[in-house]
């Protein structure tokens, strides 16, 4: 097949590195004049004049970066198969609806206010509680339109910050860890599930991912399964789908957002998993046998950000696996990862915290089993 994948950032080079053995082609439509993928057939059309000749040229559609018109994704979907759907993009890239839908299906969440004015984002603090965390609905994404509130006098001053007419305004939550789930859904309706990883963040900005966890309690990845499930079913859903949550002291789960695409915590299943997620993606959307998603030992993910580190003294830890994305050094900007694995976390945690001290700035790795 050729497939169209709206976006051409590392994301869609993944897929493609991924689509090759199965003799897939890849068509990247890039919309926002930047392309980086540097793989595959890549359009840039910023004007929607090119849309008609990329979808001549590919069998279906999926995408990268979920930050799209709506109305594109629906026009093409006229045209061609799209995976996942625009009702999929349309909820997950506004944090209203998705919260709506969240609620609809009694996945908890933190408690959270939907605001239009510095005044209600003020009176919203004060009846939540400080801290919360001040989001735009649309467009953030890696801690951009995002701001914290320790007083609700801060509110003014948050709003001209964020600078987006709506907020939703969340209450800070007692966690003891972020985690996620990662699941496929196929176009029978075929649901397989990633182990939960631990994710930690630091300026918005995921740096290191493990998976499995040492002391996930079967319980809990079965109750993540359960409300990943429900929004899969929901939506018809097909593809690969992420579900951020946060992990309390009293073991329950509260869900954070979710990414209707391929996602960076889930990395690790490049060489941590029997099936990467960016197989199991294309085989999804193409209606072919899901992979086993099992892990094959003890995996940690670590970005790499803003600078690079010495390449060959990365290769040269054990077991370590080194993924460039070809992009030029740029504050805050993801430019590789490196996924280490290791037969205990033990002797894992070593090759970790080995890998951090190669990376410029990086910061210490720091995971709630330890």
């Amino acid at each position: 097949m050729n497939i169209g994948v709206l976006g051409a950032g590392q994301l869609g080079r993944m897929l493609a590195l991924a689509g090759y053995p199965l003799a897939n082609r890849f068509t990247f439509l890039d919309t926002t004049g930047h392309p980086s993928a540097g793989i595959g057939d890549v359009m840039v059309d910023t004007d929607r004049r090119h849309l008609a000749a990329f979808l001549e040229k590919v069998d279906l559609v999926t995408y990268e970066f979920e930050h799209l018109p709506v109305s594109l994704v629906q026009e093409i979907e006229e045209v061609k198969p799209v995976y996942p759907s625009s009702e999929a993009i349309r909820v997950c890239q506004n944090r209203a609806e998705e919260k709506a839908l969240f609620d609809r299906l009694s996945i908890p969440t933190p408690a959270y206010r939907l605001v239009e004015s510095a005044d209600e984002l003020e009176a919203a603090a004060r009846e939540l509680g400080t801290p919360v965390v001040a989001k735009s609905v649309t467009e953030g994404y890696d801690g951009k339109g995002q701001a914290v509130l320790r007083d609700p006098a801060e509110a003014a001053e948050a709003w001209r910050a964020i600078a987006h007419p709506r907020l939703i305004v969340e209450s800070f939550v007692d966690f003891v860890r972020e985690v996620s789930i990662i699941a496929v859904r196929g176009r029978d309706g075929e649901v397989v599930f990633y182990p939960m990883a631990e994710n930690q963040h630091v300026d918005g900005i995921l740096r290191y991912s493990i998976a499995p966890l040492p002391d996930l309690a079967d319980s809990l990845q079965q109750t993540a399964d359960g409300y990943i499930r429900a929004l899969l079913d929901e939506l018809d859903y097909v593809g690969v789908l992420t579900l951020e949550l946060f992990q309390c002291a009293d073991g329950s789960l509260l869900a954070n957002e979710m990414a209707p695409r391929v996602h960076n915590s889930g990395h690790w299943t490049q060489d941590g998993a029997v099936t990467s997620q960016f197989e199991n993606h294309l085989r999804a959307i193409q209606g072919l046998p899901l992979g086993d998603t099992a892990a094959r030992m003890p995996t940690c993910m670590v970005n790499v950000i803003g600078r690079e580190g010495d390449s060959s003294a990365i290769l040269a830890l054990e077991d370590a696996h080194l993924h460039r994305y070809d992009k030029s050094e740029r504050a805050g900007r993801k430019l590789a990862h490196v996924n280490l694995l290791a037969p205990t976390h033990e002797a894992l945690l070593e090759r970790v915290r080995a890998c951090a001290a190669l990376l410029p700035e990086a910061p210490a790795p720091s995971f709630s089993f330890e």
